[in-house]
């Protein structure tokens, strides 16, 4: 039992570390996402910050910084399922790796990219903005688990978007029923850290949500990866 199992944490290990050398030499993911991210967040505290924004619309900021990672996100995580099917290596994946571990280890190179996401954005969203949390651990674990959520689905949703010829669009369209129940528990968690009103029981339903978007990927990627 031990062999299979350390034999899959390689794999998905292997799949990990492959994602990341192809990013740095590269840079794609990280250029794209980042100058959104910081192009959307100029734009954003220019209009609505301290100088632009009257302190009763302080409310709306909490949904702005998820629309920012949303976007963010969706401009480059997308591409890991699609530059396989365009240099031609997915053939080769689909021989080499365990569809599980595949999945897991492409999630994980999308969740890396997240929190180095969030990790840039909320802090510089926060000081521009002049956005004072009030429960700053209910804010960290707000982006903790919504990020491991926009990975998890985003993952799957990049991997049936590689099979298809309409690419430019599709993402759009197929993570809006996905992600929409993940994006509304994460605003309101991340009003309540604002407001230092957090709601009871919304960290567990995202993390209930979270689960189930990583279930749903274990179950349905060999479907869609080996069509």
């Amino acid at each position: 039992m031990s062999r299979p199992v350390s034999s899959w944490v390689a794999e998905t290990l292997a799949i990990l570390l492959k994602e990341w050398r192809g990013e740095l030499r590269t840079r794609y993911a990280l250029n794209t996402v980042a100058l959104f991210a910081v192009t959307t967040l100029v734009v954003v505290s220019i209009n609505l910050g301290p100088l632009g924004v009257s302190r009763a619309a302080l409310p709306v900021l909490p949904v702005v910084l998820w629309l920012i990672l949303l976007f963010a996100a969706s401009a480059g995580l997308p591409r890991s399922f699609v530059h396989e099917e365009e240099i031609h290596t997915a053939a080769a994946l689909r021989l080499a790796a365990t569809p599980s571990a595949l999945y897991c280890g492409k999630m994980l190179y999308n969740l890396s990219l997240i929190y180095l996401l969030e990790l840039l954005v909320a802090p510089l969203y926060l000081m521009l903005l002049e956005l004072a949390v009030a429960e700053p651990v209910t804010f960290v674990a707000a982006l903790a688990a919504g990020g491991f959520g926009l990975a998890a689905g985003s993952t799957l949703i990049a991997a049936m978007v590689a099979q298809a010829r309409i690419k430019a669009t599709l993402f759009a369209v197929l993570a809006f029923p996905v992600l929409l129940p993940l994006l509304v528990f994460a605003v309101q968690l991340t009003l309540g850290a604002v407001a230092g009103d957090p709601k009871n029981g919304l960290v567990e339903l995202l993390i209930l949500y979270d689960g189930t978007l990583l279930v749903a990927g274990l179950m349905l990627f060999p479907v869609i990866w080996n069509p």
